[in-house]
């Protein structure tokens, strides 16, 4: 009889264990079939190399690495004396230049007098001809003086004519306006002045300021050294710009669909799960844009499963006691329950895509956040038990 109620009970207890076991396994089955995820997943990023526009020595270091800096902030310098040297000489330039147009100023003011001058002769050259015609139609003068004064005439006519085309001369080399109120507005004062901005901004280039609020990396500069144009000098790591970069299985990515949502979780921070959401999906494996890509058709192809990047999201602010920094591993899963988003899209380009024009997604401003679709409360990466 004891035996029986034993096994009586025995069997209830197997009855309710198995009853217990079967709402998380129901569960945990869910979760699967709704969900991808991988740990072959690290937080990417921005990363903007800091060099010179001019070639310079440096004389002065602000910063460190590991150092937090705002937008605009001074970086380093280096030497202007070169250029505030080449600034006195585009500047002497520039009023030489100005010189030059007063010059041609005068020039054509004097063309002008000589032009007034020989017309003035000219005509006292057809008077005395005519005279002289007269006087020796009447026999009065001789033919000598009719001759001189018919060769008058005929220099002070090429006198004119010599005149206007100095006047001419004068006038293009001035240009085709010669009123005082575009009087520097000539192709030689223009160069002179733009070479004068060049200089300046050369010299407004001896000051390197921070492109956007971040943290300072691999800074090589040091007083003294002699940079060249182009030369990284230091890395800054925008704050607010970092994404993950997950590296799906290609059977994982069936129902991946853009904008769907996910969870993270930093191997940094194991107990805090960030929220997130898929941008968009490359057009190619990892391995197809590698260095060296495989060639498949040579005769010894195995295959072997291939992993395609997917770009994550973080949705909304992240604590400040949990920042992420670049090159982080961490594992990410993709939740597929909605898989009514594209394939080929991505939700920070339709941000950045207004009447029918696309905005500049990077300048030397922060770029704004594309907003973050609704995400609900707090999921933990790992199935439910």
């Amino acid at each position: 009889m004891n035996s029986q109620l034993v096994r009586r009970g025995l069997l209830v207890v197997v009855i309710i264990a198995i009853a217990v076991a079967a709402i998380p396994a129901y569960h945990y089955y869910g979760y699967i079939e709704s969900h991808v995820s991988t740990d072959d997943a690290y937080v990417d990023g921005t990363v903007a190399l800091v060099s010179s526009r001019v070639a310079g020595t440096v004389t002065n270091v602000y910063v460190e690495d590991n150092w937090t800096v705002k937008e605009g902030q001074l970086l380093l310098t280096l030497d202007p004396r070169d250029f505030e040297v080449k600034i006195e000489q585009a500047q002497a330039q520039l009023e030489r230049a100005r010189q030059s147009v007063d010059e041609l100023y005068a020039g054509v003011q004097a063309a002008h007098s000589g032009v007034s001058l020989v017309q003035s002769q000219l005509k006292q050259a057809k008077i005395d001809f005519e005279r002289a015609k007269s006087l020796k139609e009447q026999g009065v003068v001789s033919a000598e003086q009719f001759d001189q004064a018919n060769t008058g005439l005929r220099i002070a006519a090429a006198d004119e004519a010599l005149a206007e085309h100095q006047l001419t001369q004068a006038e293009a080399a001035l240009g085709n306006q010669t009123d005082d109120q575009s009087r520097y507005d000539r192709p030689v004062v223009k160069q002179a002045e733009a070479a004068l901005e060049a200089a300046k901004l050369d010299l407004s280039y001896t000051k390197i300021t921070a492109p956007f609020t971040g943290v300072i990396t691999h800074k090589t500069a040091h007083v003294g050294n002699r940079v060249q144009v182009g030369e990284p000098l230091l890395a800054v790591v925008p704050l607010g710009k970092l994404y993950l970069t997950a590296n799906f299985k290609e059977t994982q990515l069936t129902d991946v669909r853009v904008g769907q949502k996910a969870e993270i979780v930093a191997d940094i921070y194991p107990g805090y799960t960030y929220q997130g959401h898929v941008d968009s999906i490359s057009m190619g494996t990892g391995a197809a844009f590698s260095l060296l890509p495989p060639e498949n058709a040579t005769g010894n192809w195995v295959k072997v499963v291939q992993r395609v990047p997917v770009k994550i999201v973080i949705d909304g602010t992240r604590p400040e006691d949990k920042p992420l920094r670049l090159g982080l591993s961490v594992e990410v899963a993709i939740d597929l329950s909605d898989r009514s988003g594209p394939l080929l899209s991505s939700m920070v380009q339709q941000h950045f895509q207004k009447d029918g024009q696309t905005l500049p997604n990077e300048t030397l401003e922060m770029a704004p956040e594309a907003p973050p679709p609704d995400s609900g409360t707090q999921h933990s990466l790992q199935p439910p038990h």
